[in-house]
């Protein structure tokens, strides 16, 4: 019993020490991640500057700068995002520059409403980025919608059809001739 006390005492302050040294690291981080995200709220880019390495942080500050209508820093900063070794997050971050493009599509498309609808080059960077984060990640449901979205908003681009594009990443048109279509089956009418 004498023996089992003699190692247990040292034993205990060495755990509390690690625990201690942990708690400090962890506290760091921590204050670390609070100046961060209190700078991405403030919108204050240039307290952040030199942003971190870490492409999370990139995209958060990305993601807050788009809800600001900041369109060209956060099209900048998903740009540094988008060749990240993640795949993940890579996907997300062309999904993202895809909405910056949308977004920003449909403004300019809005301002112009007197002069009637035109495409503009935003129109066909967003198919870009959508196609190629469902090249990256093909379950990105919100990609494959927004894409899908895009296509039926878009003004139409005289001279193009839809079969002509080859990528492989693309929205069909339903096309209807105005014939229900019924499926012929014995059963007809009710029981």
């Amino acid at each position: 019993m004498a023996g089992l006390m003699r190692w247990t005492t040292p034993l205990v302050w060495a755990l509390l020490l690690v625990a201690f040294a942990a708690c400090c690291v962890f506290s760091g981080e921590w204050f670390t991640t609070v100046r961060i995200n209190s700078a991405i709220r403030a919108r204050n880019v240039e307290e952040l500057k030199p942003l971190p390495t870490d492409d999370r942080v990139r995209y958060a500050a990305g993601w807050d700068l788009e809800r600001a209508q900041h369109f060209d820093d956060a099209v900048a900063l998903f740009t540094e995002v988008r060749a990240t070794t993640d795949p993940t997050l890579a996907a997300t971050a062309w999904f993202a520059l895809g909405n910056v493009y949308f977004e920003s599509a449909i403004k300019a498309s809005r301002d112009s409403m007197h002069e009637g609808p035109s495409e503009s080059a935003e129109f066909d960077l967003a198919r870009d980025a959508y196609r190629a984060a469902l090249r990256m990640d093909p379950e990105l449901h919100g990609a494959r919608y927004n894409l899908e979205l895009l296509e039926r908003l878009a003004p139409a681009r005289p001279g193009e059809g839809w079969r002509r594009n080859t990528d492989p990443i693309s929205i069909q048109p339903d096309r209807h001739n105005g014939w229900t279509t019924i499926q012929e089956s014995a059963k007809r009418g009710l029981p």
